[in-house]
């Protein structure tokens, strides 16, 4: 008898812990809401920024396992200048058990972002290809990778992830990746190391045969070297494959041609750019002058009048024509165009600017010093 009371205690005690435990974990099932959580990430897509980081900090509070939550608060945090406290929220995440791939990669996403806003490349390098051996096709992290390299100017590495970056996108056009084969040879050019440089050059022509600055810098190399025939035969292999582009090498072609006593040539050149291109400035003008130093002053007046007529904004059309006009003693022809000049607006020739920064230049840039954007720079 007293063993079945005891038993039937036992088994009573039993049912009191088991129903405790479920009452517990109903409650705290309930607790999960959602709602804070749906409302931080309405706030953040109304630039609520404020709103939505008190949201995801009322969400946190009632479900400590909402990873994409923590994330998101590390990200507000860093968007504010506080990435210190940033990373230091996203590294409490690392060190939990229990956590998805997909925990793990959007962490990962987060903390290679802080390492970056810290300064910390090696770090934010080490933290992205992580995520890449979690997801090899993950995108974001390819990308990432590609601007990290871009900007530590690993000009190796970066070719690899552009060429990884056009294969997740179908691989339907190699042509952007023939900058970043150019951009290793630059840095090969800038130590005169001009035959290493060259054959990385031809790669990227090899690539992309409208790949302007290796053309360029071939011939800048030849010329480096005292080999000006070579650099005039790629000067005009840029000339015939992108005459659009023949401004960049006509002036150097002109002088290396007058050095080599073949000047002549550069009248069939020119002639040939405008029968593709008859509004190409630089060819006009080279025209123009071959023609005013024969003194075929009539002929050099067409074509300056043709260049300011299809270059409005240009002044140096106009200054050559002032000098032509000076040398044939036309000071009624000089007296016009010193009035049309008054009448055109002021403009900055040949100023190349960046069309992600706005950074200014002189010289075409391939490379932006400013934000090392690369292939972004418009005339």
């Amino acid at each position: 008898m007293e063993t079945i009371v005891i038993v039937f205690l036992l088994a009573l005690i039993a049912l009191i812990f088991i129903y405790a435990y479920y009452d517990r974990f109903k409650r705290e099932k309930m607790g999960k809401d959602p709602a804070k959580y749906i409302e931080g990430l309405k706030a953040l897509l109304n630039s609520q920024d404020d709103l939505a980081f008190s949201k995801f900090r009322e969400a946190v509070a009632e479900d400590s396992d909402n990873v994409d939550a923590y994330v998101r608060i590390g990200n507000i945090l860093r968007k504010y200048g506080k990435s210190d406290k940033a990373l230091q929220v996203h590294k409490d995440l690392t060190i939990r058990h229990g956590l998805t791939i997909e925990d793990k990669k959007i962490i990962l996403s987060a903390l290679a972002d802080d390492f970056l806003a810290q300064g910390d490349s090696e770090s934010a390098l080490t933290a992205a290809n992580e995520l890449l051996s979690l997801d090899e096709d993950n995108r974001w992290a390819v990308e990432k990778l590609l601007e990290i390299y871009t900007q530590l100017e690993n000009w190796e590495e970066a070719y690899n992830f552009k060429g990884k970056l056009i294969k997740l996108d179908g691989g339907k056009s190699n042509s952007s990746l023939a900058i970043y084969k150019f951009l290793q040879g630059e840095k090969l050019y800038n130590e005169k190391e001009y035959h290493r440089a060259r054959i990385l050059f031809k790669e990227a022509i090899g690539i992309d045969t409208h790949c302007v600055p290796a053309y360029i810098y071939i011939g800048d190399s030849y010329l480096a070297e005292n080999r000006e025939e070579n650099a005039v035969v790629f000067w005009r292999k840029l000339i015939k494959e992108v005459p659009a582009a023949s401004h960049f090498v006509l002036g150097k072609l002109k002088r290396a041609l007058f050095d080599l006593g073949k000047f002549g040539e550069i009248s069939s050149i020119c002639l040939e750019i405008l029968g593709v291109s008859p509004k190409n400035l630089a060819a006009r003008l080279i025209l123009a002058e071959f023609n005013y130093k024969k003194g075929e002053y009539s002929i050099a007046v067409e074509h300056l009048t043709a260049a300011t007529d299809d270059h409005p904004d240009s002044y140096l059309p106009i200054l050559d024509l002032a000098k032509l006009y000076l040398t044939i003693g036309d000071k009624k022809k000089l007296g016009e165009l010193i009035n049309r000049l008054e009448e055109r607006r002021e403009s900055v020739e040949n100023e190349y600017h960046c069309n992600r920064c706005g950074h200014k230049s002189k010289i075409p840039k391939w490379l932006c010093p400013s934000c090392k954007a690369v292939d972004s720079f418009i005339v």
